[in-house]
């Protein structure tokens, strides 16, 4: 996986439901290089890593995202 995925993964873990343009000026804040991001959050859609809904990006709670507990007050 490229330093840039990663780091994109990173992205949007920190800022849920952010567009292509929050996250490619995040991306620019933190000197990531990689100009084709629109193309690493569709590899990443595709990779189950991110859910796109409205324009808008979110990590599936999977891997080292994922909460140990549900975290519901119907649960």
């Amino acid at each position: 996986m490229p330093r840039e995925y990663k780091q994109i993964l990173e992205i949007v873990a920190e800022k849920p439901g952010a567009t292509v343009e929050e996250i490619t000026d995040l991306a620019q804040y933190r000197d990531i290089t990689d100009t084709d991001i629109p193309d690493l959050l569709s590899k990443a859609v595709d990779n189950d890593d991110f859910l796109e809904f409205d324009d808008r990006y979110w990590v599936m709670r999977t891997g080292k995202y994922r909460f140990h507990r549900y975290d519901h007050p119907e649960t």
